[in-house]
Order: C-alpha cells, then sequence, then structure tokens
C-alpha cells in the first residue's frame, strides 16, 4: 500500500457473552473463539500486506459494544467486526447457511432485524447502560453519515470475496441497526461469517482452514476497497491541482 491505513478489527463477543452457543462447533467452542481466531488471523493478513491494525480484544475478554467503535476514532480508517450467525429452533435451523456482510442502517427484512437483535443483545452481559439513548436515537442521523456509501462499498467488495471461498450461499450485503457500527464514525462493517446452526457451516468456521480462508478474503476485500480509494482520491487531488 502507498498510504498508511489503520484498521481496526473487532472479533465479537467474548468473555462472559459467549456469542451463539455453536450447535454445530466441536469441543464446545463457541462464537467467541471462532471471532477471535479469525480475527487474530485477519490481524496477520493486513500487518502481511503493510497495513496497521489493532484488534479490540486479543484475549477472551468482554469490551462493551459501546467501547468497540472508540478503537476507531482518530487514527482509524476502517472498523471490521467478526461475528457468526445462527438460526432459531424451527425448520429452517440447520438449513440455511452461508456468509453475509452488513453495514448499519434500518432493517428491511426479518432476517437483517433478527441478526441485528441477536447481535445487540449482548449487552445483557454489560453490567452499565453504556448506549446513549435508545437505537431509534443513535440511528436518526445516519442520514448525515458521510460513511454511510463508503461502508457499503466496502461490505460489497469483503462480501464478495468471502463468498468466493464460503461453501455456503452467499447472501450477500445486508444492512441493520447494529450497535457496534452506529458510532465508529469511519467506513465499518459487520461480517456474519457463516451459520452455527449449519453443519457444513460450522465446521468449515471451526476448522483452521476454514479459518485461514475467511481471515485471507477479507483482507482481500479490505485491500481492494483501500487501493480504489486510493485512486479516487488521487484523481481529486489531481483535479484539484489544475
Amino acid at each position: 500500500m502507498r498510504l498508511p491505513h489503520t484498521i481496526v478489527v473487532d472479533p465479537g463477543h467474548g468473555g462472559v457473552d459467549p456469542g451463539n452457543p455453536g450447535l454445530h462447533f466441536p469441543r464446545g467452542l463457541t462464537e467467541k473463539d471462532i471471532t477471535l481466531g479469525i480475527g487474530r488471523l485477519l490481524r496477520a493478513e493486513l500487518l502481511r500486506r503493510g497495513l496497521t491494525v489493532v484488534l479490540t480484544r486479543s484475549t477472551d475478554t468482554l469490551i462493551d459494544l459501546a467501547d468497540r467503535p472508540l478503537f476507531c476514532r482518530a487514527e482509524c480508517d476502517l472498523f471490521v467486526s467478526i461475528h457468526v450467525n445462527a438460526m432459531p429452533a424451527g425448520r429452517r435451523q440447520s438449513r440455511v447457511n452461508g456468509v453475509e456482510t452488513y453495514f448499519v442502517s434500518d432493517a428491511k427484512t426479518e432476517d437483517q432485524k433478527r441478526v441485528a437483535q441477536m447481535e445487540n443483545d449482548a449487552l445483557r452481559f454489560e453490567n452499565t447502560a453504556t448506549v446513549q439513548g435508545p437505537l431509534a436515537f443513535i440511528l436518526h442521523d445516519l442520514q448525515l453519515n458521510e460513511y454511510l456509501r463508503e461502508s457499503a462499498r466496502l461490505a460489497d467488495l469483503v462480501q464478495a470475496r468471502v463468498a468466493g471461498i464460503h461453501p455456503g450461499e452467499n447472501r450477500g450485503v445486508q444492512q441493520g441497526p447494529f450497535l457496534v457500527l452506529a458510532a465508529a464514525r469511519r467506513p465499518a462493517i459487520l461480517v456474519e461469517a457463516g451459520f452455527a446452526t449449519n453443519p457444513d457451516d460450522g465446521a468449515f468456521l471451526a476448522s483452521a482452514q476454514g479459518q485461514h480462508k475467511i481471515a485471507s478474503a477479507v483482507a482481500e476485500g479490505i485491500v481492494a476497497y483501500l487501493l480504489e480509494f486510493e485512486r479516487k482520491l488521487a484523481v481529486g487531488t489531481g483535479s484539484g491541482a489544475r
């Protein structure tokens, strides 16, 4: 990369918050273990590509939802949160599979609402109410967020790369009211790397090979976004110099 960039990688959940229980994970693994594994590998992949990387957590600890985006302020270009999806009990629980990537906005489908509620539910593990005001208040200024379009583009590039190596369905770019993304103040995405409730996804996510593939694919999407960003910046600078 020609320009210095700092990426904040956020492995979801941790500590007393296991995330979803990992119906098809072996050896008692839960979502927090998978996200930390992928997060560490993603950090290594990005460092190898010459980027600066900050992890919101590097061990099995709980970081409050409101504190995670604070890692991505002045010295930060992108915020990438890693999670594992799950379906509720029912006919579709073990059948639904695949990867989807979110940026923050109002949910438009029941599935988007379900995923946002599942991830926002991490609040129940926190000792204090750290979120300022209700979610509706946080989302009120979304239309003023200059990073929404960039977040959507980052999500598109990352989703394409991860879907290319994933054994499950390409579920596309989605949007939802995620607390962890709302306050990032930079382009921010949340990757749902597969379904712990699907046997094939669960095996892929729990494997060393699967985690490496996901981390490498996310890194490729991030680099593609940054190269695109730099090209636009160079064009803008050139226009301004005339």
